[in-house]
């Protein structure tokens, strides 16, 4: 939680190569809060030990709050985080203080 009583998202975003465990080595992720504004949404780059997936290998190598907002990747992630929040029903109707709805969410894998 954020300690107060403002609405956020928080997202791992793992970026880079996909498959076999071996394929850790190649992702990199970081964890990203999100915060409706009254027209759009502003993004931060939160401290990896804030995740649940800190510590964990899944993910790839975590990047910290200070790395990630020097790196190449750092529009990639935002585009990624970006693309969730416009796109993804139950996200969105939470960050917009409706009750969450999965409701017109695709399932890619049937």
């Amino acid at each position: 939680m954020t300690g107060h009583e403002e609405t956020s998202a928080r997202i791992s975003i793992s970026i880079g190569g996909w498959g076999d465990k071996e394929g850790t080595e190649e992702r990199t992720w970081v964890f990203i809060e999100v915060r409706p504004t009254t027209d759009s949404c502003e993004m931060m780059v939160r401290d990896l030990e804030e995740s649940i997936y800190f510590g964990k290998d899944l993910l790839g190598r975590g990047m910290g709050r200070q790395e990630a907002l020097k790196s190449s990747l750092l529009d990639d992630f935002f585009s990624v985080a970006d693309h969730i929040v416009a796109n993804d029903p139950a996200v969105k109707s939470y960050l917009l203080g409706e009750g969450v709805s999965a409701e017109g969410r695709e399932r890619l894998i049937q």
